[in-house]
């Protein structure tokens, strides 16, 4: 008894005692996706399941989007329901430590259910919970809390091949559903194809043949049960998945964000490629920052050390080859495109795989079978006579030695030669670095601490080997990023000062948008991505990676970060913020951040390419200035002599007054790729001066440049610049410009978009972002008294350059359009002079009223997302809604005044409660049937139920 108490309490506390540094508030939890994507999508879920309110539509991102379809969040997760009880940053931490602790006790009970002592079985759930891919993904809870589930399928699977019983075939049907609604679908997708794989070979290889049916039809009902209990989450996420860019990605897309193979060193050495500076760790990270921060599979050297004792036995255990081919399949499948032989154009194909990018998330599965390899092989060498343990651990210490040499001289010798993105730092290399020095001193103290287990096996030896491990795992993870992070980042869910301006001039929240555009600077300022929810602001931008296609079309091309990509949304003849109801603009400008020399530079790039016949132009107010500088370089110009002319340029002035310059190559600009050697063999012009220079790729690489000129003339106040190529055959980057006043050393950076004043009213600057007001901006919901029926092309072109097909401007105050392929027997109405007003009574996010009064018949459109699921009542009778100007939703009015209501009842949320509560329901019926049936037996069937595998009777877990 004390043992299983000594036991709980380390279960229970240990993640504690890791995180404490969190649990005290001295550091964070929150960074990243965390903080930008996942914080306000669950505070936003916690608030409506408080209020009784189901999450099933987000009205504040990306202008209205299925909430509960998004999956990724876990909308439903009851882990979610801690940010409805304590504040963000302690239910951060709370839901951080119930991870840890069910990946941890999970993994510790699968491994006793297959028999392993305690010893063995805490080594495997210490190695799963605290090994690289965890701590790696501490930012990342919502793939963490998917990828926590896996072991508790495992048990399950294990308790049902031991012996059939109905009460694990109803637990892992609940495993299969909380996985699916804990989070991020990938790791729930390679978890559930890990579980089946197992389940597979547990069926051919372990159950005996009499007693094969039997467990085929268990894990079958687990199947099935799970999937129906689970109905609710992916039946809504399915169907917007086919509405999504994720119903089929490009091979780019799926290739993106892969392990590469040099990566694999990380396995032996944690922070071969650098850290965080913190500790005994100063080597500063020189790989890609991306690969540094998530791309670890780290079990411990102890834990590589007890899975060759493993495979030095696995010949006795055939869950040790299940396990290695499972390692060694998922290191595969993490390098992705970087596989010999096209194999990853296969699994491009492969239905499931083919939905998700970033294959190195199959470290998730490796760290996991390294976990359990870890206790099988230690398992076995408690169960071993001391000689045969002796000659193992010496063959696995050989092995380890052999691995951890390598890997020291790789990073003595050739570090600087693996095709990393940054140069080797200066102290990079040597092997008295903590980054080579602890994982030597590990590879040495873990081979002591095993052999001293072999030859006492005691629980003193024990308890030494499991120090040794905690201390190796937490040479890496606590001293990863996560102890860098914000204690008072919650502190930014405040109003910053942008939102409280804007709030005091709004009464109701809930009857505009507002879109932000951002050159890379503050996001609190902006009010960017998803932390704009618990600020109660409905927003154009956002952050998720299933916003819907069509939305994007009328948002100016924003992706799944939030950034809009077509700046002419912003025209004044654009259609799309307007019908988006888009009322303010956050707009930072272009901060003269970068120097060279007096002159300041935004950060922001231009990037605007020049050759024959190209110009382009800039709107600069009336800004004061002596000289025009530019940063920038030709390319393909070897030919250009000194002084050709490569961009003719005009400034004019408030005076009405026309300076003109040209940049000349050799004085102002040159070939980009000047140290070439068949370049610098070939150049005609000299090296202006230089001010930006990329470092040169290793291998006898170069470096490239970029130049600065500066354009003197009189002080005059410059309101527009044209700029034209003065090229035949070379090509210019214009990469940075600004106008600077030598008077006042003040400097303006140069930017490709300029507001017409006639659309958006500035009304205050805050910092370096400037707050608009959309003079154009129509209302929530409005009538008009025309309709026209065009293609779907048609009506976005009308809707992104303000222009009908016959040439009249599209005004949609006026006019709504709809798609001939949704509505092929609708013609054109003609106009009518109607008196009309609408407004709206009630908001809510999946409720709207409105009160209508029209005059004439009229067409309704309202400012909110066209989705399958909303309905409308006019009056109490349900009438349909119309496809409006490419995708908010429109109904039709009769005369007269009308109560209009918008309803959200999804119908496949709707369908997937049907199936779970079918699923319940037949898990009931069974536990009932079950239970009468043991009832009928006799007491000696009772007390000892025969098993059906091949193993000794279950004994308990912990």
């Amino acid at each position: 008894m004390f043992k299983r108490l000594a036991l709980i309490s380390v279960l229970v506390l240990l993640p504690v005692v890791y995180f404490l540094p969190a649990v005290l508030g001295r550091v964070g939890v929150l960074d990243g996706d965390g903080w930008q994507y996942a914080l306000g999508l669950r505070l936003l879920a916690a608030q409506m399941a408080s209020s009784g309110e189901l999450p099933l539509w987000n009205p504040y991102i990306f202008g209205g989007m299925p909430f509960l379809a998004t999956v990724q969040v876990g909308a439903l997760n009851p882990l979610n329901w801690l940010f409805a009880s304590f504040a963000p940053d302690r239910a951060a931490v709370l839901m951080l430590l119930a991870c840890f602790q069910l990946a941890l006790s999970g993994t510790y009970l699968y491994a006793r259910s297959l028999q392993l002592k305690r010893a063995a079985a805490l080594v495997a759930g210490l190695i799963f919970a605290f090994g690289g891919f965890m701590v790696a993904h501490i930012e990342h809870t919502v793939i963490i809390a998917a990828a926590v589930w896996l072991p508790w399928l495992l048990l399950a699977v294990e308790r049902l091949y031991e012996q059939p019983s109905w009460r694990w075939i109803a637990l892992g049907a609940l495993f299969i559903a909380l996985q699916i609604g804990a989070g991020h679908p990938q790791p729930a997708f390679y978890a559930l194809v890990t579980v089946g794989a197992y389940a597979l070979f547990t069926l051919v290889v372990r159950v005996t043949p009499e007693r094969r049916w039997q467990f085929a039809a268990a894990i079958a009902l687990v199947a099935c049960f799970g999937l129906l209990l689970a109905a609710p989450l992916w039946l809504p996420a399915l169907e917007l998945a086919r509405q999504g860019e994720r119903a089929q990605i490009s091979y780019e897309f799926f290739g993106s964000f892969a392990l590469p193979p040099r990566r694999l060193l990380a396995l032996v050495f944690p922070y071969f490629f650098g850290g965080y500076g913190l500790g005994p760790y100063r080597v500063p990270v020189w790989d890609a920052w991306w690969e540094s921060k998530w791309l670890c599979g780290y079990g411990g050297l102890l834990g590589l050390l007890l899975s060759f004792v493993a495979l030095s036995r696995a010949r006795r255990q055939p869950l040790v080859w299940f396990w290695s081919g499972t390692a060694v399949v998922a290191l595969a499948l993490a390098l992705g495109p970087h596989l010999p032989f096209d194999l990853n154009y296969l699994l491009y194909r492969l239905p499931g795989f083919n939905l998700f990018r970033c294959s190195y998330r199959n470290l998730f599965e490796f760290s996991f079978a390294l976990a359990v390899l870890a206790g099988l092989g230690l398992n076995s060498l408690a169960q071993m006579k001391m000689k045969c343990a002796l000659i193992s651990i010496r063959h696995s210490a050989l092995a380890l030695t052999a691995l951890v040499t390598g890997t020291a001289l790789v990073y003595r010798l050739y570090a600087g030669r693996l095709g990393t993105p940054a140069l080797l730092p200066a102290q990079a290399g040597s092997l008295a670095n903590a980054e080579a020095l602890l994982p030597m001193l590990f590879c040495g103290l873990s081979i002591v601490a095993l052999w001293l287990y072999a030859r006492r096996r005691t629980a003193w030896a024990a308890a030494g080997l499991v120090t040794v491990l905690l201390l190796d795992l937490a040479s890496f993870g606590s001293f990863s990023y996560w102890r860098l992070l914000d204690p008072n980042l919650v502190a930014r869910l405040a109003d910053p000062p942008t939102v409280a301006f804007i709030k005091a001039r709004e009464a109701d929240l809930n009857a505009f948008r507002t879109v932000s555009q951002s050159k890379g600077g503050d996001p609190d300022l902006l009010n960017s991505a998803n932390v704009s929810i618990p600020r109660g602001l409905q927003i154009v931008n956002g952050y998720d990676p299933l916003r819907l296609p069509r939305f994007a079309d009328l948002a100016g091309q924003v992706d799944m970060f939030g950034v809009v990509q077509d700046l002419n949304i912003y025209a004044p003849a654009a259609q799309g913020l307007n019908l988006l109801n888009t009322k303010y603009l956050l707009w930072e400008r272009g901060s003269p951040d970068l120097k060279h020399g007096e002159v300041g530079f935004s950060y922001n790039e231009l990037g605007l390419q020049f050759s024959a016949n190209t110009k382009a132009e800039f709107t600069t107010n009336g800004a004061p200035a002596t000289e025009l500088a530019i940063v920038s370089l030709l390319s393909d110009a070897a030919p250009l002599t000194d002084g050709t002319p490569v961009l003719k340029i005009k400034l004019h002035t408030t005076a009405g007054h026309v300076i003109e310059r040209e940049l000349q190559a050799g004085r102002d600009t040159a070939e980009w790729a000047y140290d070439r050697a068949d370049v610098r063999d070939a150049i005609r012009h000299q090296r202006a001066t230089t001010v930006e220079s990329a470092p040169a790729a290793p291998n006898g690489g170069f470096q490239s440049h970029r130049y600065l000129a500066r354009l003197s003339f009189e002080r005059s106040d410059i309101i527009r610049i044209e700029l034209a190529s003065a090229l035949t055959r070379a090509h210019l980057l214009l990469a940075r410009a600004s106008l600077y006043d030598a008077g006042t050393g003040l400097s303006t950076p140069l930017e490709r978009v300029t507001l017409a004043p006639e659309r958006w009213r500035k009304l205050a600057s805050f910092g370096v972002v400037d707050v608009y007001e959309n003079r154009q901006a129509l209302p929530r919901a409005w009538l008009v008294p025309q309709i026209s029926v065009l293609p779907r092309a048609e009506i976005l072109r009308a809707i992104q350059t303000g222009n009908l097909p016959n040439g009249t401007n599209f005004n949609p105050a006026d006019l709504a359009l709809l798609e001939a392929e949704d509505t092929p027997t609708i013609s054109a109405l003609p106009a009518t002079t109607a008196t009309t007003g609408v407004h709206v009574t009630h908001y809510s996010p999946q409720r709207i009223e409105l009160d209508v009064r029209n005059s004439q018949p009229a067409f309704l459109v309202l400012s909110e997302m066209y989705y399958p699921g909303w309905e409308a009542e006019m009056d109490g009778n349900p009438v349909a809604i119309q496809r409006a100007d490419h995708t908010l939703r429109g109904i039709w009015l009769p005369p007269g005044a009308q109560r209009v209501v918008f309803n959200y009842r999804l119908p496949f949320f709707r369908a997937g409660v049907l199936a779970a509560a079918i699923g319940i329901s037949l898990l009931l019926a069974g536990a009932l049937f079950n239970r009468r049936k043991t009832a009928r037996l006799p007491l000696s069937d009772q007390l000892h139920p025969l098993p059906i595998g091949n193993e000794s009777m279950p004994r308990p877990l912990v």
